[in-house]
């Protein structure tokens, strides 16, 4: 393909994005209208506040499963000597299990917890009744098409995803 039939989907692409990110991902709006978590993750998320760079590892383990921390630094781009305080926090939440890896015992790889995982999950599930109250204005036909549109693009995100 052309490199100016590149730049035109390249914009096209962005365009959509930035359309994404204001009509269904606008942050204040989804903040603001977000589901209260049920009243168990709303204590443990007071008595435990997440830094940025916590919840970054959290979602990059729900993503990899299991991961030695060394990869995680150089993935997340935080130096490896912040990620031996933000693993032990998180270990101190109940977030994380750390552990040797079985083939080499000097490499330290860490995973999410039950805990963690049902947290992930009940805001999945708050922000997918957040998405389906967006969407469910839209008529049979268009509903339809995006699911259609939808799982194209993802499909073919799948094959230019980040490794």
């Amino acid at each position: 393909m052309h490199k100016q039939d590149l730049d035109k989907i390249s914009d096209s692409l962005l365009t959509f994005l930035f359309l994404v990110k204001n009509n269904i991902f606008s942050e204040n709006d989804f903040i603001k209208n977000f589901p209260k978590p049920p009243k168990k993750i709303e204590d443990y998320m007071n008595k435990f506040p997440m830094p940025p760079s916590h919840t970054k590892v959290i979602l990059y383990l729900h993503k990899a499963n299991s991961s030695p921390i060394s990869q995680i630094a150089n993935n997340l781009g935080i130096s490896k000597s912040n990620m031996t305080p933000i693993i032990d926090k998180l270990i101190e939440y109940g977030l994380v299990n750390r552990y040797c890896d079985e083939n080499d015992r000097r490499i330290l790889r860490v995973e999410l917890t039950k805990k963690a995982l049902d947290i992930f999950e009940e805001f999945r599930n708050a922000a997918k009744a957040k998405l389906v109250s967006k969407i469910e204005i839209l008529d049979d036909d268009d509903l339809y098409t995006l699911n259609d549109c939808v799982s194209k693009l993802y499909n073919i995100m799948k094959k230019i995803e980040k490794k």
